[in-house]
This record gives structure tokens, C-alpha cells and sequence, in this order.
């Protein structure tokens, strides 16, 4: 997968967009934008959701570190409140549970197909 810099300034050559088209949307300096684009300064959310917005950049692509974690911390967390709640069985757990069990497996799925 190409850095996620390279990934902005392609989806952005795509559509044949003026970098600073782009950065007068973010209401940023142009050339703050290219130093995002090359890879030489961090890009914020903003910039992120905008590439997402305009050009359709998967945000798995841009977040892919972040969502990993999540992804991953989720998973946990769910596998324990499952645990608890078939321990305790407090009113409706069932409905409770079969929604986690359901959510965590769809989560595992769009994981391995990302």
C-alpha cells in the first residue's frame, strides 16, 4: 500500500484537482498541503476527511492504524462484557449478547476484507 501521503496526491492527480483548489477548501496554505502531499508534514483529520469527502479515499486507508487498534480493543472489550453478562444473565443479556457476538464478527469480517 503506497505511504498515506502518496495515496492523497494520487487521489488528488486523479481528479484533477489544483493543490491549491484543495488547499483553499481546507482554508490551509498551499503549501502546507505539499508538504502533507510529500510526505513531509503530518496531515490532520481535516485534510484526511476532505480527501475522503471530495475523492472518495477509503478512510480505512487513511486510518488504517488507528482503526487496527480500535478494531482490536473493541474485540476485547466485547469478549469480556459477553463473559460478564452469560455470568450474571441480567434481564435481556440474551438480546445483548447476540448483538456484541453479531457486531464483533462483522467487525472481524470488514477486517479481513480490508
Amino acid at each position: 500500500m503506497p505511504t498515506k501521503s502518496k495515496l492523497l496526491s494520487h487521489y488528488r492527480k486523479d481528479a484533477n484537482l489544483p493543490l491549491h483548489d484543495v488547499a483553499f477548501l481546507l482554508g490551509i496554505d498551499k503549501g502546507n498541503l505539499s508538504k502533507v502531499e510529500r510526505g513531509m508534514r503530518q496531515a490532520n483529520p481535516n485534510i484526511y476527511l476532505l480527501y475522503h469527502m471530495l475523492f472518495g479515499v477509503p478512510l480505512n486507508e487513511l486510518f488504517d492504524e488507528q482503526m487496527s487498534l480500535l478494531k482490536d480493543n473493541i474485540s476485547k472489550q466485547s469478549q469480556k462484557l459477553v463473559e460478564e453478562l452469560k455470568a450474571h444473565q441480567p434481564p435481556k443479556s440474551n438480546q445483548r449478547i447476540q448483538f456484541i457476538e453479531s457486531f464483533v464478527n462483522n467487525l472481524n469480517q470488514n477486517c479481513h476484507d480490508s
